[in-house]
């Protein structure tokens, strides 16, 4: 993915999941005028990105409001969106993505992904993770997934790590 010089996203690559964000899962970039055809992502009316992060099959990016909005395979809870749906591979998602709950007031300053994971520095310099936690990835002293269940609203009550 590409942050362009007005501030829009284009993806390309596989497709599998919606990591691209362009409502569908056809892979971009591997036939004669893919790159020509690409369309900036939807993140939102007025909404822009400051900074993107892709995982394995997911992609997250930093809006310019402080906001964080993530697409693609959602297996783990990845998304931040307290379910396991995957979102961005039908058309109508991405203008239905809504920012990931980091905390009451809180948004972020940098965001990183990993394969399964994601970790946002927030802006009272606090670090929050979600998504795969097998190995104890989010820093958050289990092994529990985190963002993945709609009935104990993971992301609302999401701890900082603590370094």
């Amino acid at each position: 993915c590409a942050i362009l010089d007005n501030a829009s996203v284009k993806c390309w690559g596989y497709n599998y999941y919606g990591q691209l964000g362009i409502g569908n899962t056809t892979h971009m970039g591997n036939t004669a005028g893919d790159m020509a055809s690409l369309t900036g992502i939807n993140l939102g009316t007025g909404r822009t990105a400051t900074s993107i992060a892709a995982g394995q099959f997911h992609t997250c990016a930093l809006l310019d409001n402080g906001d964080v909005k993530c697409w693609g395979r959602n297996h783990f809870g990845q998304l931040g969106i307290d379910s396991t749906t995957t979102t961005g591979n039908t058309s109508g998602d991405m203008a239905s993505l809504t920012g990931i709950n980091l905390g009451t007031g809180r948004t972020a300053n940098a965001i990183a992904t990993g394969n399964h994971h994601n970790c946002a520095i927030l802006d009272n310099s606090s670090v929050k993770c979600w998504g795969l936690n097998n190995r104890g990835q989010l820093g958050i002293n289990s092994t529990t997934n985190m963002g993945n269940s709609s009935s104990t609203t993971d992301m609302a009550s999401l701890d900082s790590v603590d370094l």
